[in-house]
C-alpha cells in the first residue's frame, strides 16, 4: 500500500453548499471546461501539503474550511483541515467531512522546522519515510534537512509546471535552489542522504557564496539599473552641499517667523488666561449685587415697618384715655401723664432702630457703589482683551499664511535631500561591490574537494529504462531512449532534448518522468508520497519528426496513457485534462467531467441557489 493515498478533498463553510472530489483509489480523471476548477483541487491538495498560499476564485468566497483526508500505509485514516491564509493545518485521526467545532488532535505549522516536530512537513516526512534526510544546498557542501516541499513538487505538477521548459527536477526555477533540487532527486534515486563535506573552503567563499564573479556583475548592474539621477558620486556630493545651504537658508527664514509666531501664541495663552480671571471676578461681582439687592429689599421694607409703628404709637398714645395700649393699666391705675412717658419711651426706640437701619443701608448702599464700579472696569477690561485676541488671532493667521510656502519649500528640499542620500548609499554599495570583485580577481580561491556523491551510473541507467518503459506503454511514437544529464536535471529522448521540443512533447515527458520516479520509489520502498497529480499532461502533441506546430495527441496515445496508469501503475494517480479522455474510462477510473455534455457538475465548486423573492 502507497505511503498516502488520497481519499476526498472538500470545502466547507457556514451555509455554503460543501464542494468535495472523492478519489478513487487507482486512477481518477476530472476533465471539462476552462474556469470550472479542475486546476484549483490540484493546487488545494498542494496548499493542503503545506504550500504557502492558495490562489483566490470568486468560486471559494464564502468557505472558511478545506479539508483533505489521507489513508496512510497502515490503514489509518486522517484528515488535515486549514482555513484559507491560514499558517496552520489541524490534523484529526478520522474522515471529516463537514464543519466541525471540535477540538483537532494535533495542530500543526505549515512551515518546515528541522528543531521542531510541530510542522506538516516532519508529521507526514515519518509517515512517507524522509524524515530527517539531508540535501545539499550549495557548492560548499553546506547541508539542511530534507522538507516535504521537496517531495511534493516531484508529485504534484501544476498545469504551467507540466509544460514548462524547466527540467522537471528543477520545479522553482530558481539558480539559488538546483543544487538542492538535484540533491533532492539524486536521493530519491539513490536513497542515499548527503554525508558531511570535507574541509577546505576559503573564507572569501565562505563569505560569497559561490564565489562567481559574474554574480557580483549582476549585484552591480541590479544596483546600477536602481539609480534615478544622472549623475556621478562627485556631483551628486556637491547638490548636497548647495542643497543643504538652501535647506539653511529657508530654515533660518522659517525659523524666525515661527519665533514671532510662538510669541504671539504665549501672549494669546496669557491673555486667555486674563481674560479666564476677569470673567470670574465679573461673575463673582454680579452674584454679590444680586445678593445685596435682596438686603437692599429687606432694609427698605424694615424702615417702612418703623416709621409706621412711629406714626400709629402717636395716633394711640394721645387721642384715647382708656386702658393703656403700651402696657395695659387702666384709667383708674394710670398716673398723670402715663400715657405720654409710654409714647416717649416707645417713639425713642423706633427712632433708635430707625437710625441703626439707615446707617446699614447706607454702608450697604456704598458697597453697592463699589461693585458696580467694579463690574463697569472688568467690562472695559474684557472688552480690551476680546480686542487685542481678535488682533492676536489676525497676526497669527497672517503669520501661518507666510509660513505655509516656506513650509513647502522645507518639505520639498527635504524629499530631495532623502533622494541624494539614497543615491549616494547605492553608489557606496556599487563601491563595496567593486572593491569585492577586485580582491576575489586576484586571489585563487582554495578550490572545492572533487564530489564524490552524484547518482550511481546503475541507478541512472535504470531511471533512464524506466522513463522509456512509461512512453513505450503510452505508445508515444520512436524508440524512446532516454538520456538523464546530471549537470543539467533535464533529458533527452531519441537524442532530443526536451527543452528543445513543442508544449505537447514537454509535457508528456514531464508525465513520464514523474511516473516513472513514482514507479521506482515504490519498487525500491523509497520516500515518495505514494500519488501524483498530473495537470494537463496530454493536451497537445508535437511528434518528433514533424516541424509544426502542436498538433493534437493521437487517440491511441491518449488511450494507452490512461490505461497503463489504472491498470500497471504501483501508485495512486490524479490527472485534470481539458478534453474527453476515452470513452470507456468509467470502467476503469473514477471520473468527474465538469461542465461538458451530459454531467451533472458545472464544476468543483456548487452554483449557488437563487433566493426567491417572496
Amino acid at each position: 500500500m502507497s505511503a498516502l493515498t488520497l481519499l476526498h478533498l472538500t470545502f466547507v463553510g457556514p451555509d455554503k453548499e460543501t464542494a468535495t472530489v472523492e478519489f478513487g483509489p487507482k486512477l481518477t480523471v476530472i476533465y471539462g471546461a476552462s474556469n470550472t476548477g479542475k486546476s484549483f483541487i490540484a493546487q488545494a491538495i498542494d496548499y493542503m501539503l503545506g504550500a504557502g498560499k492558495l490562489k483566490e476564485i470568486n468560486e471559494a468566497t464564502g468557505y472558511t474550511r478545506i479539508l483533505l483526508g489521507l489513508r496512510l500505509a497502515n490503514g489509518k485514516v486522517i484528515t488535515l483541515a486549514r482555513a484559507p491564509g491560514a499558517k496552520k493545518i489541524d490534523v484529526y485521526n478520522e474522515d471529516l467531512r463537514v464543519l466541525t467545532a471540535q477540538c483537532p488532535d494535533a495542530t500543526l505549522g505549515t512551515v518546515h522546522n528541522p528543531k521542531s516536530e510541530g510542522n506538516i512537513s516532519r508529521y507526514l516526512l515519518k509517515i512517507v519515510g524522509g524524515e530527517g534526510r539531508r540535501v545539499r544546498t550549495n557548492a560548499n557542501g553546506k547541508l539542511r534537512t530534507l522538507s516535504l516541499r521537496d517531495l511534493a513538487h516531484l508529485c504534484i505538477v501544476h498545469e504551467e509546471q507540466m509544460a514548462s521548459p524547466r527540467s522537471p527536477v528543477l520545479a522553482s526555477g530558481q539558480r539559488t535552489s538546483e543544487t538542492a533540487e538535484k540533491s533532492v532527486f539524486r536521493f530519491l534515486l539513490s536513497g542515499e542522504d548527503e554525508a558531511d563535506s570535507p574541509a577546505g573552503t576559503s573564507e572569501v567563499e565562505k563569505k560569497i557564496g559561490k564565489g562567481k564573479l559574474d554574480l557580483l556583475d549582476q549585484l552591480i548592474l541590479d544596483a546600477q539599473t536602481s539609480l534615478t539621477i544622472e549623475a556621478n558620486e562627485p556631483q551628486l556630493r556637491e547638490q548636497l552641499t548647495r542643497l543643504e545651504t538652501s535647506l539653511a537658508d529657508a530654515s533660518a527664514a522659517a525659523g524666525e517667523l515661527v519665533s514671532q509666531r510662538s510669541a504671539l501664541l504665549e501672549r494669546n495663552r496669557a491673555l486667555e488666561s486674563q481674560s479666564t480671571h476677569t470673567r470670574r471676578r465679573t461673575d463673582e461681582a454680579q452674584s454679590l449685587l444680586a445678593r445685596f439687592g435682596l438686603l437692599r429689599q429687606q432694609y427698605e421694607s424694615d424702615l417702612a415697618r418703623l416709621r409706621m409703628v412711629e406714626e400709629a404709637g402717636n395716633l394711640l398714645g394721645y387721642f384715647r384715655t382708656e386702658t393703656c395700649v403700651f402696657c395695659g393699666a387702666a384709667p383708674e391705675h394710670q398716673q398723670p401723664g402715663h400715657h405720654l412717658d409710654e409714647t416717649s419711651q416707645l417713639q425713642a426706640a423706633v427712632i433708635a432702630e430707625i437710625r441703626k437701619t439707615n446707617e446699614l443701608y447706607a454702608d450697604l448702599m456704598i458697597t453697592v457703589e463699589d461693585l458696580e464700579a467694579q463690574l463697569t472696569t472688568l467690562d472695559t477690561e474684557h472688552t480690551a482683551l476680546r480686542r487685542e485676541a481678535a488682533t492676536l488671532d489676525r497676526e497669527l493667521a497672517d503669520l501661518d499664511e507666510r509660513l505655509a510656502p516656506q513650509h513647502a519649500d522645507v518639505r520639498e528640499l527635504l524629499a530631495v535631500r532623502s533622494q541624494i542620500h539614497g543615491e549616494l548609499a547605492i553608489h557606496a554599495q556599487i563601491q563595496r561591490l567593486e572593491d569585492t570583485k577586485d580582491r576575489l580577481s586576484n586571489i585563487s580561491p582554495t578550490p572545492p574537494p572533487a564530489r564524490t556523491d552524484g547518482i550511481p551510473a546503475s541507478d541512472l541507467v535504470e531511471f533512464e529504462r524506466l522513463i522509456q518503459r512509461e512512453l513505450l506503454a503510452w505508445k508515444v511514437s520512436g524508440e524512446n531512449r532516454v538520456n538523464y544529464e546530471v549537470s543539467t536535471a533535464e533529458i533527452s529522448v531519441d537524442t532530443r532534448k526536451r527543452t528543445g521540443e513543442g508544449k505537447g512533447v514537454r509535457s508528456i515527458l514531464h508525465a513520464a518522468l514523474t511516473a516513472a520516479l513514482a514507479r521506482w520509489s515504490a519498487d525500491r520502498d523509497m520516500p515518495h508520497l505514494g500519488f501524483v497529480v498530473l495537470d494537463s499532461p496530454v493536451v497537445t502533441f508535437r511528434q518528433p519528426e514533424d516541424n509544426d506546430d502542436d498538433v493534437v495527441l493521437p487517440a491511441d496515445v491518449v488511450e494507452h496513457f490512461y490505461r497503463d496508469l489504472a491498470s500497471n501503475f504501483p501508485c495512486q494517480v490524479v490527472v485534470i485534462e481539458n478534453k474527453t479522455p476515452p470513452t470507456d474510462i468509467n470502467d476503469y477510473a473514477r471520473v468527474y467531467p465538469f461542465r461538458v455534455d451530459g454531467s451533472r457538475r458545472p464544476g468543483f465548486f456548487p452554483v449557488p441557489k437563487k433566493k426567491v423573492n417572496s
